[in-house]
Order: C-alpha cells, then structure tokens, then sequence
C-alpha cells in the first residue's frame, strides 16, 4: 500500500512544476494516500483475501480500472452572443482534451471509488465562452465510499464523499457529457426501495472548480476545487418500478461568505415526469417543472434586493420508432423568462445543476441557448443504421418566452448534426455541427449574424 501512494506521489510531481503546485499537489496526494489508507483500514483480510477460489469470490477484494482519452476540436464562425461588435463576425476554435482514470476496490458490501480527471483547452485566443466548464486541470472529481448494508431493508446503498450524480431527465441534477469539465458534489446519498420505486435521497454541497479567473483558466492552471457550507443542495429522485414516472424534489440554499459570491438563492424545485408508451412504436413524454423561493438578481456584494421567485418549465413530445432503427419526435419547450429587472419578482427559470446539450445543441463553444425564456418547437431523429453508427438529425425554432422591451419575440431556426463512429469497441470517432438563422429577435445591437459550428473528435476508451 505505501508503495502504491508513493509511486502515485512521483509520478504526479513530474507533472506538475512550481512552489505554489507543489503546494496544491500535497494535499491532492494527501487524499490519495488517504483513500488507498480507508481501503487498507476496511480490508484487515488484504493479505490472504486476494488469494482464494471462486467460491469466496464475495470475500476478496477485487480492483476495477477504466477511464478514457477524448480529444475535440471545435469551430465557430460568428458567435450566438458576441460581447462587442468586433467579436460579432469573430470565428472561434478550440482543441480540448480529457482524461479519464477511475477505480474502484470492492471488498465485500463495501467500495471505494477514486475518479481523477484533467480537462484542458487550446487554441481558444479570445474566445469569451472559455471558462471552468471547459478547463479543470488534474482534478479528483470523484472520491467516495459506498456501503450497502446487508441487515436494513430498504436501503440499497449509503454514499459519501465526492461524487458525480445524473438522475431523471438530467434537466436539473447531472454529470456532464459533451461539456468538457463535469459536476461533482461533496456530500451523502442514501439509495433506496420503497413499495418497490427506487427512491435516492441526496444532501449535497455543490463543488465549485478553480481557477476560475481568465487568464488561469487560459493557461490551463491548475487549483483546487472545493464545495461551500454555505452552499446546500438536498432532496430526492423517485422512479417508478415500470421506469415510466420520475419525481424529482429539491432545495438549494445559499449564501455569501468572504469566498463565495452568490445569488443568495432559496429555492424549491419539482419535477414530475412522465413516459407513455402508446402502441404501434408510439411514444409520449411529458415534464412539468415547478419552482419558487427567492433570490437575488445578480451575485454582485450590491446587489442586497431579494425577490421573489415563481418559475417553471414545460417539456413534451410525441414520436415513433419509423423504421427499424430510426426513432422520429416532435417535441416543444415552454420554460419561463423575465424581461423585467426592474419589479420584485424574478421568473427566470433556474436549472440547478443540469445539462442543456441534449435540448438545446451543443455547449462548450457553440454556448446554446439558456434553459429559460423560451418557447420552442422542433422535430429530431436518431438512427442506429448498425452497432457501429448513430446519427442524430436535429431542428428547432426558438422564440422569446417574454421578449425585451421593443424586441421582436423570434429567435431563429436551428439545425445541427451528429454522427458517432465506432472504428473499434474502444475507439470511438464523431463528427458534428449546428447553424443558427437568427431572427428578428436578433436583429439589434451586436446580434444580426448567423452562427455556424463544426466539431470533430476521438475517444478511446479502456
């Protein structure tokens, strides 16, 4: 064991240079020394249990290893959101790499999982899209204990630690996929059975990434992320045995403190989902989100007016399997906005910690659309023409929810493309893009051109 934390010790340090990284590093190894000590403490049989038959295969401690290697590069001709006239018709590009290394040592009823991951960009002069969720340099993103006891009927497992988490329709709580940084929580989860529906309850404390100033984050730096007391996130996933309805309930609590600006949101969040099969290869989906509480309008020290929060989202469609591999879809979004800052309420829909790619085309740097202040209508297909190919063909057409002032409520149209190609079970390539023809709604301002994104990229996985 200590040969093991020493050599993860050496090989990190050839890695990372300078006093103030070798700073941060120790107390990186700190926790991996510390969790290959946990497994060591919670496994006094180490010595003779890895040796044994297969019939006390549940007795020994077994050792998983997977992670992945992905690189990406990313083109945008005329951003969706230029922040000056002179970035209005700028072309954007970007190569982003991650890398995945996570294990997992099992002994028993009881598991550890370690998750390191290092999430860089270049080639990105300029581009203002560039932030933390595109850069998180040698990071455990996760670094939890999971335990399922035997002798408490109804509990499947107790987590803690740092972890990744993706439930429901991953509108409001989940781990990022084509966005090149995720998001973990520091916190407990307690998974669960109850009348046979699977029930998670969470209590969370969001981790937040650093750096997360400009120029560090363009220089790839590296720092420690961390979560905030002041920041609480806690409630619960239910999914019903056929997998067909899915309620989600949470509360989000935050305030400042001399290292955390917030918005000071309290909000209470929930979401009913329901999936209908309708026979003959037809499907129907419905999600109707409710959310009240308070919050500021901006996390600036003065901003001190706290307003009212009454928001919600709406999402549906209806499609069918075409052919024997093509699932077509209509689908349409009705998600609450403000075009007022002025009152005492905010209507802005706030989606907590989920994911828009799957909705709203590619984040990273094509950056869609925010999940609020919407209306849309769009149709997509996916295709899986053979094991080795699928391919999403995608429209949507967007409008204000509530227009600016004097705005025109339309946006534009949407198209975008994807293509995934398994060279090799490992080997994964893709091949994608979007253009957006902007509306009336668009035609102020440093707003008046389309956008158009390519993507192209690899992944191997082991």
């Amino acid at each position: 064991m200590y040969g093991l934390a020493s050599s993860i010790r050496v090989l990190a340090r050839k890695a990372l240079k300078g006093t103030m990284l070798k700073r941060r590093f120790r107390v990186f190894s700190s926790l991996s020394a510390l969790f290959i000590g946990v497994i060591y403490v919670l496994t006094p049989a180490y010595a003779t249990s890895v040796i044994g038959n297969s019939n006390q295969a549940k007795d020994q401690l077994t050792f998983d290893f997977s992670g992945s290697y992905r690189v990406r590069y990313e083109a945008l001709n005329n951003p969706i959101f230029p922040t000056s006239a002179e970035s209005r018709e700028q072309s954007n590009q970007r190569i982003s790499t991650r890398i995945i290394f996570k294990t997992t040592l099992n002994y028993k009823n009881v598991s550890a999982t370690l998750d390191i991951r290092d999430s860089r960009a270049f080639l990105d002069e300029n581009d203002p899209t560039l932030g933390s969720n595109q850069v998180n340099t040698l990071e455990p993103v996760q670094l939890f204990v999971s335990y399922k006891p035997e002798s408490i009927e109804g509990i499947n497992a107790i987590k803690f630690g740092r972890m990744e988490l993706d439930y429901g329709s991953r509108r409001l709580l989940a781990k990022a996929i084509y966005r090149n940084a995720t998001n973990s929580y520091d916190g407990l989860v307690v998974e669960g059975e109850f009348n046979d529906w699977l029930v998670n309850g969470v209590y969370l404390l969001p981790v937040s990434r650093f750096p997360n100033d400009r120029d560090s984050i363009d220089a790839n730096s590296r720092g420690i992320d961390k979560s905030f007391s002041e920041r609480r996130f806690f409630g619960f996933y239910a999914q019903s045995p056929n997998k067909n309805t899915r309620i989600q309930s949470y509360w989000l609590k935050e305030k400042d403190s001399a290292d955390l600006a917030t918005r000071n949101r309290d909000l209470y969040t929930l979401s009913l989902d329901y999936t209908k099969p309708l026979g003959q290869g037809w499907k129907a989906n419905a999600e109707i989100i409710g959310q009240i509480g308070s919050a500021h309008e901006s996390a600036s020290p003065n901003d001190v007016d706290e307003k009212d929060v009454r928001a919600y989202m709406l999402f549906g469609y209806v499609g069918k399997q075409i052919t024997d591999n093509t699932f077509l879809r209509a689908e349409v979004d009705y998600i609450s906005g403000d075009n007022d800052n002025t009152d005492n309420t905010i209507s802005d829909f706030d989606s907590l910690y989920g994911v828009r790619r799957f909705d709203f085309g590619p984040t990273d740097v094509y950056q869609g659309f925010q999940r609020r202040n919407l209306k849309t209508f769009g149709l997509r297909s996916v295709s899986k023409p053979t094991r080795q190919h699928n391919i999403m063909l995608g429209y949507k057409a967007y409008w204000y929810q509530k227009a600016p002032e004097a705005v025109d409520s339309f946006i534009g149209h949407q198209v975008e493309a994807r293509w995934r190609y398994w060279l090799y079970p490992e080997l994964r390539l893709s091949l994608g893009g979007a253009y957006l023809f902007k509306g009336e709604g668009f035609e102020r301002g440093d707003y008046s051109d389309n956008s158009a994104f390519l993507f192209t990229g690899a992944m191997y996985s082991f």
